[in-house]
């Protein structure tokens, strides 16, 4: 992977982890990923399939022509943290009903708290 495209695919993956600390070029495309989420208020009534489409688009014409590698992966950490988070929350941090809600075993709950260090 080119070295922009490294840069970008990381950047992306953490863009919300640690905001205060990247730099400004890093938090310029933060705020390119973050403001399309938030940039229309119909936007707001739209699935959530339709945001993430938009963001991708929007991710790739950001690289031009470097392609990234393992977005996949640094998509879904960026989906599957908050949803384990909002979840856990709202079971008041009973793992079996979390587990149930998830459609996920309790053991690979725990797994994936332990890897966001949500436990």
């Amino acid at each position: 992977m080119a070295p922009h495209a490294q840069h970008n695919a990381n950047h992306f993956a953490t863009s919300s982890e640690h905001p205060a600390d990247y730099s400004k070029a890093n938090h310029h495309s933060t705020r390119h990923v973050d403001s399309s989420l938030d940039s229309d208020a119909s936007q707001r009534h739209e699935p959530l399939r339709v945001h993430v489409e938009r963001v991708v688009r929007q991710y790739f014409a950001m690289l031009g022509d470097e392609m990234p590698t393992d977005l996949y992966e640094l998509i879904l950490k960026q989906i599957e943290e908050p949803l384990l988070s909002v979840v856990l929350e709202k079971t008041r941090g009973n793992q079996t009903k979390c587990a149930q809600i998830l459609g996920l075993n309790r053991g690979t709950l725990r797994k994936k708290l332990k890897t966001y260090d949500l436990m």
